[in-house]
């Protein structure tokens, strides 16, 4: 019997290919914001205007891993005049929602509302406050929300409109936070009308002291057309009987083309406790896109602040210009494995 045996190394075959791909982004921008201030106060060391040029820099990766999930990260710095990379944060994504940990990607706050809708926020009030929340120079200006970061944080997946996220902040010391926050968005009449909640406790900073802080943040979002309508109440108070704001605010957006964008805002805060204190902020401004990645806007922002034991101050101040350049680069990197399937051989008889 004649045997002929046959190695088939032409029969080799591709037996899978197993692929996964990393994007990284080198992404940084430039500004700088021309600031003139007038106010009633007598000031001696200091002019009528100012300059301020500031970059930020960061490194962005994301991927898609092999079970369907998502992992993203970014590390850099963001207009800080040490220039040191200390923004750092990632996040970890599927159906199940996305857990986010540290700068960019926690969602502890991510339902807070602020109304300061216009490209910048000017003021020069002239008294300063080392220790928020103490009653003592407090500035709490009524555009702004008042719920501080988390750590990591738990952000759901939207359910019909509905979200839900709850964090926690670790500050290293005793008065750690906790917050939690959840949305509802619904359609009305060609638009979208978005409730929103947020609520956050910082603890104590000894367990015998009385200066935890609590915040909340009920906004109400309305988008029809260019228009949007932002309304909300922000809290945040210090302890029992320390410190109790409430601010009370509105701002509205309008698009007027895909370059020119008009924005305005207006509040006041009160607190509780000092009847006499009391911040009143409006802004209006607009921002126009020279380029795509170049930028520029105008704010003009009058305020006037009053709290019992200090002088009275008012004021207004114009960010004349504020061009922004932001440039942003794509490196696709790619890791690519493939295995080869066992040389076949064929004895034919």
């Amino acid at each position: 019997m004649r045997k002929v045996l046959l190695a088939t190394t032409a029969l080799v075959a591709m037996g899978g290919v197993s692929a996964a791909s990393a994007d990284v982004t080198i992404s940084g921008h430039f500004s700088l914001e021309y600031n003139s201030w007038s106010d009633n106060t007598v000031e001696t060391d200091a002019n009528d205007s100012s300059m301020v040029d500031t970059s930020s820099m960061f490194i962005n990766f994301s991927e898609t891993l092999d079970n369907g999930m998502s992992i993203a990260g970014k590390t850099g710095q963001d207009g800080t005049s040490s220039g040191a990379m200390d923004w750092i944060g990632g996040s970890v994504s599927g159906d199940f929602g996305t857990i986010g940990f540290g700068s960019g990607y926690e969602s502890g706050d991510a339902f807070a509302t602020a109304t300061d809708v216009t490209a910048d926020e000017a003021h020069s009030i002239s008294v300063s406050d080392t220790t928020a929340y103490d009653s003592t120079n407090d500035i709490v200006m009524p555009g702004d929300e008042q719920l501080p970061g988390s750590t990591v944080s738990y952000l759901s997946p939207d359910m019909s409109g509905f979200q839900f996220s709850v964090g926690m902040g670790d500050t290293g010391a005793y008065s750690d936070t906790t917050s939690i926050g959840a949305k509802y968005v619904m359609a009305v009449a060609g638009g979208s009308m978005t409730l929103k909640y947020a609520q956050s406790d910082t603890g104590s900073t000894t367990s015998a002291a009385t200066d935890d802080v609590e915040a909340t943040s009920l906004g109400l979002v309305i988008a029809s057309g260019n228009a949007t309508l932002t309304i909300a109440q922000n809290t945040v108070g210090m302890g029992t009987s320390t410190t109790d704001y409430t601010a009370n605010s509105a701002g509205v957006t309008y698009k007027v083309s895909d370059t020119l964008t008009v924005q305005a805002y207006t509040g006041s805060t009160e607190d509780d406790i000092d009847a006499t204190y009391e911040i009143n902020d409006t802004g209006m401004g607009f921002t126009y896109t020279v380029a795509p990645g170049l930028t520029a806007s105008v704010t003009h922002n009058n305020w006037d602040r009053k709290a019992t034991g200090e002088t009275d101050e008012s004021g207004d101040n114009t960010v004349h210009i504020r061009p922004l350049v932001e440039v942003a680069h794509p490196i696709l990197i790619r890791l690519r494995t493939s295995t080869l399937a066992p040389l076949q051989v064929i004895s034919l008889h």
